[in-house]
């Protein structure tokens, strides 16, 4: 029988994105205080938060450089409490610091995940009716500065991650309750396909284990959903009744902790089950 959740965290706002920073500590996003929150895996819910950084907005997705610094998809549409002065787009964090990266035509980003190439591929649902902007997934190269929309053919693209092998891009389809798979070829993405329909999930967050199955944060069921390489359902692993997950990541030195934040309560758990997790 599985373990219990472990609670890390709670009461941190409408929790979202967390990536693995290492040295036993979590990041993830406070999305309704305009706050990146950096948490002790192993410290109990009064003793857990470490610092808080203030990115004004509504941040939503992180995703971590080779180097330390993280990426905040910053849709600064939802109404936080900071005042911060803010614009939808890409954020960088490093040492405390927060800049922003000029990126055109952003409506509200939400999730992204790293290339082995170092480009951040990142999912854009927004609409802005005057900028004729539609659901977007997006990549953007550090090295450059160049932005280019890889894909404009899913309904609502949400949670997104490579396979292990970095040769294929998945994508939550939030409003179509699907998984959408693409083959990618350099700088693009080839016709995307169905990689599996899950009815009455509403899937979030998604990321990989080293197995090649994909684990997913089904907000609309409040439960982790887990699909095994050839996309059938192997295991549903409950969250609570209106707990709400919206994201999650693999953590722990040897990534073998499944991290879920919980929009309910404010809320970060944990799952100690010797998972093979992949860093996203």
């Amino acid at each position: 029988m599985r373990e219990p959740l472990r609670e890390i965290a709670r009461g941190i706002g409408f929790t979202e994105g967390p990536v693995w920073l290492g040295g036993g500590r979590i990041a993830v996003t406070s999305t309704s205080r305009g706050e990146i929150v950096t948490l002790m895996l192993d410290a109990t819910p009064d003793t857990a938060v470490e610092s808080r950084v203030e990115t004004g907005g509504g941040p939503n997705g992180i995703a971590r450089f080779p180097d330390g610094r993280l990426a905040v998809l910053q849709n600064a549409t939802f109404r936080s409490r900071s005042t911060r002065p803010v614009v939808s787009g890409i954020q960088l964090i490093a040492d405390g610091r927060v800049t922003a990266v000029d990126i055109p035509d952003s409506a509200a980003p939400n999730d992204g995940a790293f290339d082995r190439n170092g480009a951040l591929w990142y999912t854009d649902p927004g609409r802005d009716d005057a900028r004729h902007l539609g659901p977007r997934t997006r990549r953007w190269d550090p090295a450059s500065g160049e932005v280019s929309t890889v894909a404009d053919d899913v309904a609502f693209p949400n949670g997104i991650a490579f396979s292990p092998a970095g040769d294929e891009l998945y994508l939550a389809d939030s409003h179509g309750h699907r998984i959408v798979r693409y083959s990618v070829h350099g700088d693009a993405l080839a016709s995307p396909t169905t990689f599996a329909d899950i009815p009455g999930t509403e899937p979030d967050g998604i990321a990989f284990d080293r197995a090649g199955n994909l684990y997913i944060a089904a907000f609309g069921s409040d439960e982790v959903v887990v699909l095994d390489p050839s996309g059938a359902v192997t295991q549903r692993i409950p969250t609570g009744e209106g707990s709400r997950p919206t994201n999650l990541c693999f953590a722990g030195e040897s990534l073998e902790t499944l991290v879920v934040t919980l929009a309910s309560g404010g809320r970060v758990v944990a799952l100690d089950d010797a998972f093979e997790g992949l860093e996203l």
